[in-house]
């Protein structure tokens, strides 16, 4: 999640209020986990709550990133990586709150 959102920082157009949900999204994230545990990515499994808006968010950089790596040697594994998150945070709101949200 936090390459996704460093992603989007570096090609949001400004701070609008996609840019401030990816900002408090990426707190919520970093703040899951110490110090430590990032620098030896190493820790207990932790639960972040995500609203609709931060799931469309992270799946709008998902596709900004595969569209970018089309020429990408390694573009097969970056599709891979964007249909497993997709299939993991789509069916966490119906068809009907992904249509209301504007997906």
């Amino acid at each position: 999640m936090r390459q996704i959102l460093g992603i989007l920082d570096d090609h949001s157009p400004g701070i609008g209020q996609d840019a401030m949900r990816a900002v408090l999204l990426e707190d919520r994230v970093y703040n899951a986990w110490t110090a430590d545990e990032w620098a030896e990515l190493k820790g207990p499994e932790r639960s972040i709550d995500l609203e609709i808006e931060d799931a469309a968010l992270l799946l709008d950089g998902l596709a900004f990133t595969e569209a970018m790596s089309v020429e990408l040697p390694w573009f097969e594994m970056v599709r891979w990586t964007v249909d497993f998150i997709t299939a993991e945070l789509r069916p966490l709101w119906t068809d009907a709150e992904w249509a209301a949200q504007g997906d």
